[in-house]
């Protein structure tokens, strides 16, 4: 056996045993070390390529049902080879034939890198993912990147990752292990000139139909190969036996060059340039740092006293603004304490939200008349309503990312995370989750889309930690019960408090239980590393003026996340849960507990038994939690329709059910704490891409607000009976 020949024997008993074979593809010093490093845990093997001394890195991720190898390639600039190390690369590809081809773009220059890029999508177009690495560094470097212009551009999946920080990785991850597929990508063409009638007539070829298909490459990039009579590609075709187009490769050229003056293969590199330097202007903006002023406030929000303050002040003042467009709160209720009750009612009935659903409504009631009973009320109600349900959460998904580009694009963001990074350590959260728990303070569904922002292990934490942060909605319920059945501001301001620090401990608990019992288990299983107590480490970008281009880029690309991912099930789940309470065993009602709903309400009813409710008032109570699904402020709705006063005396109503002060403030920790509502449930089934662990963090929600409650209503009645 030749020396060559035992070298490859080696190389295919390194790949032995490999269900899938992943191969990273790169320019040198694109992170693509680390990034094999990360994914392989550091633990490879090594073989040289047939004929040269060229070392290939050969790891492993296993799972439980497969063994994926990833296959470090050596540095290159294309594939067009101009060294052994690129023609080992190139070879490479097309005798192995990998089934993805992972494609490293430097986030912190990404003109050094795109052409290998784009060279790599033509040719294994339908196997390429472009991973965007050093992400987070371009950032703290002014350099951002409009990552879905980039991929509409190139017609392939494109994934910020950040392998220090563990940033992108679980995206990439899914690709790696075959879970999302990189073919339903369109591919990309560029438009070759003179060239394309050449490029058509190969394509045609039936050589270059059998070779495209032996060596999985595409037929016109291997027509182009043919064109620019490629060195590298022709000595592997004539090796295969495809003499044929290796003779027919000669004439073409020859012909060609007369023709253009230059050698095709200039010609085609200056086409692909420009196709690139297009791609560049497109997608790229770069920043540079500015004014002192901003250095000021970089050096306030670093202070470890001032910061954090500063911080929550920051945060406050610009989610409280976005909040008050959008719903009115808080707005509305400082208005309300200072009492100026007419600048309360008219954010109440005039904010974005409200506006909305008003003009839905209205939409509704013009076609009740003209529809037949009972299609009128599922078309007016159900559809129009669940529309409207979706859209209304559409100006506050746009401000709240007008907001947060602002404050990321500015490098003010990455100072407030450092900022709460000591407190939040604790319980398993690093810095970052501050935005997602504070937005929670006026929405959880943009709460849960803050997250996507987050590694992966702290994702997970956050996902299911955001939803016990009590919303405006729900801060409503609050409020109406506590003014009403609670006597006495200091008694009423107790009573919220508590909620408020029980909502705040359950979400900190939920976020430990999730890092040192629940993760640990799924990345043993998973075969990965794990850390309970995230470090965060991030770059520190030089503070700026945000980039409207950079902001709007932010804005369009969550809020379609947001319409694709959580959109259609917020509407299917509004009608479903429509139905469930405006259809009862006789037909359409306006009486919730007549309902299917109400059927289950009084066995959701049973539940407040444990917080002191008698049984007459139970079902009202059972009725008016269900109904908290679609939105909590259905709770008093329910309440009031329910106990047959009607919505014109919701004081009467909430009277009318005879609850004790201990009995209330134990129902609204039940209200408060079991899950927000269905389009809290949809956003986070968007995030985690199942329903399995969603439904889980129900029935746990569910248990821990029994549990609280509980608790709750008996320290009260025992406190209140001393």
């Amino acid at each position: 056996m030749s020396a060559e020949e035992a070298t490859a024997t080696t190389l295919l008993e390194n790949l032995k045993g490999c269900d899938r074979l992943v191969a990273l593809l790169g320019a040198p010093n694109t992170g693509k070390s680390v990034l094999y490093n990360t994914l392989t845990k550091g633990k490879s093997s090594v073989a040289n390529w047939p004929g040269v001394t060229v070392d290939l890195h050969i790891g492993r991720i296993r799972t439980r049902s497969k063994t994926i190898c990833i296959l470090d390639l050596p540095g290159a600039y294309g594939l067009v080879p101009s060294s052994p190390e690129e023609n080992v690369t190139l070879e490479a590809l097309l005798e192995l034939k990998p089934h993805l081809i992972v494609a490293l773009l430097d986030s912190t220059n990404p003109d050094a890198g795109i052409n290998l890029v784009v060279q790599a999508i033509e040719a294994f177009d339908g196997r390429v993912i472009v991973a965007l690495t050093k992400h987070a560094l371009a950032h703290a470097m002014g350099v951002h990147i409009d990552i879905g212009r980039l991929q509409a551009l190139l017609g392939a999946p494109v994934v910020p990752v950040s392998a220090l920080e563990g940033l992108g990785l679980d995206k990439l991850l899914e690709f790696i292990l075959g879970e999302e597929q990189a073919n339903r990508y369109t591919g990309l063409r560029i438009d070759y000139g003179f060239l394309e009638e050449d490029v058509k007539r190969l394509e045609n070829n039936e050589f270059v139909a059998r070779a495209s298909r032996e060596f999985s490459v595409t037929r016109r990039w291997l027509a182009l190969q043919i064109i620019g009579k490629s060195e590298a590609v022709l000595r592997v075709l004539e090796r295969h036996g495809y003499s044929e187009l290796v003779a027919l490769s000669g004439k073409i050229y020859e012909r060609t060059l007369s023709k253009l003056g230059v050698p095709p293969e200039v010609y085609i590199a200056e086409k692909r340039l420009a196709f690139i330097e297009q791609i560049m202007r497109d997608t790229v903006v770069r920043r540079t740092p500015a004014s002192n002023v901003w250095q000021r406030i970089s050096n306030i929000l670093l202070h470890p006293v001032a910061g954090p303050i500063a911080s929550i002040l920051g945060l406050f003042a610009t989610f409280g603004a976005v909040f008050s467009v959008n719903t009115g709160f808080p707005l509305n209720i400082l208005f309300d304490w200072l009492g100026w009750k007419g600048a309360a009612e008219f954010l109440d009935k005039y904010n974005l939200s409200a506006l909305l659903i008003d003009f839905f409504n209205a939409i509704g009631d013009m076609l009740r008349p003209h529809i037949p009973p009972p299609w009128n009320g599922l078309i007016a109600d159900g559809v129009i309503g669940g529309v409207g349900f979706v859209l209304s959460f559409l100006p506050l998904i746009i401000l709240v990312y007008f907001s947060l580009g602002i404050l990321e694009d500015s490098g003010i963001a990455t100072r407030m995370a450092i900022s709460f990074h000591p407190l939040f350590y604790r319980f398993g959260l690093s810095g970052r989750s501050v935005f997602p728990l504070m937005l929670g303070l006026g929405c959880n569904v943009p709460a849960e889309f803050a997250t996507r922002g987050l590694p992966e292990e702290e994702r997970f934490r956050a996902v299911f930690a955001v939803p016990f942060i009590p919303c405006q909605a729900r801060l409503a319920v609050i409020i109406a019960i506590t003014s009403i059945l609670i006597k006495g501001v200091v008694a009423q301001t107790l009573a919220v408090t508590v909620i408020y620090t029980e909502a705040l401990l359950a979400a900190l608990m939920t976020a430990w239980i999730a890092s040192r019992i629940i993760q640990p288990r799924i990345y043993k299983e998973r075969g990965l590393p794990y850390e309970a107590k995230p470090e965060l480490i991030m770059e520190l970008p030089p503070v700026h003026r945000p980039h409207p281009k950079v902001i709007w880029w932010y804005i369009r690309d969550n809020t379609i996340h947001f319409l694709r991912k959580a959109g259609t099930v917020i509407f299917l789940l509004a009608i479903i849960t429509w139905g469930l309470l405006y259809y009862g065993p006789n037909g359409y009602t306006v009486n919730p507990a007549e309902s299917y709903g109400g059927i289950i309400g009084e066995w959701v009813g049973d539940l407040t038994h444990l917080i002191g409710v008698s049984e007459d008032r139970d079902q009202i109570l059972g009725v008016a939690l269900l109904d908290g699904l679609i939105a909590k402020e259905g709770v008093l709705t329910a309440i009031a329709i329910s106990t047959g006063v009607g919505q014109e005396s919701l004081q009467t109503a909430i009277e009318s059910l005879g609850l004790t002060a201990s009995q209330a403030l134990g129902f609204l920790v039940l209200i408060t704490l079991y899950f927000p509502c269905i389009a809290t449930l949809a956003a986070m089934k968007s995030i985690v891409k199942s329903w399995k662990p969603v439904l889980g963090y129900a029935v746990y929600s569910i248990l821990v607000a029994i549990v609280f409650a509980t608790v709750t209503y008996h320290i009260a009645a025992l406190l209140a009976g001393a």
